[in-house]
């Protein structure tokens, strides 16, 4: 009895591991699809995957920037865990929708790279990068929802700062 326990573990860990490994394989392919289709906006620069979001991260995370020594953006990081990416990676889906709201959201950091902060320029590439792939009219307009709710609670703290 033991000695078939030993192989039931250890066959559970060899298809784990494989999992595991089929799985990080996926997700690296899901990465270099949506690079490859954000195009140009993201020709250059530093874009990394990462399997766990920072802790003070706003929940619903899909990507963020790392701040570069003098404050500028460094580096852009596409979160492997987020719904969207998890569409995008699934073989039984195959869904192009989901591949291309990944691609307008490595758009919107890589506009944070190379002009700032400001979300609204960042917010109108994405929905441009969109409209020009064939992204869906659902999709838009949730990415314009998410703009108007972004803008409207930076004014409010802009508001409470005067």
């Amino acid at each position: 009895m033991w000695i078939l326990a030993q192989v039931v573990f250890s066959l559970t860990l060899s298809s784990s591991a494989q999992t595991s490994s089929h799985t990080r394989r996926v997700d690296r392919q899901t990465f270099e699809k949506a690079i490859l289709l954000a195009g140009w906006e993201a020709a250059g620069l530093p874009i990394v995957l990462a399997p766990v979001a920072p802790d003070e991260a706003s929940r619903g995370i899909e990507a963020w920037i790392l701040p570069g020594q003098e404050g500028n953006a460094a580096r852009i990081v596409v979160y492997s865990e987020s719904e969207v990416f998890r569409c995008a990676s699934d073989a039984d889906r195959l869904n192009y929708q989901c591949l291309l709201k990944l691609a307008s959201i490595i758009v919107h950091e890589a506009w944070h790279c190379r002009h700032g902060s400001g979300e609204a320029g960042a917010y109108d590439a994405q929905i441009a990068f969109l409209t020009n792939h064939g992204g869906s009219g659902l999709q838009i307009s949730g990415v314009r929802l998410s703009r108007d709710r972004v803008l409207a609670a930076q004014q409010a703290i802009e508001r409470r700062q005067k």
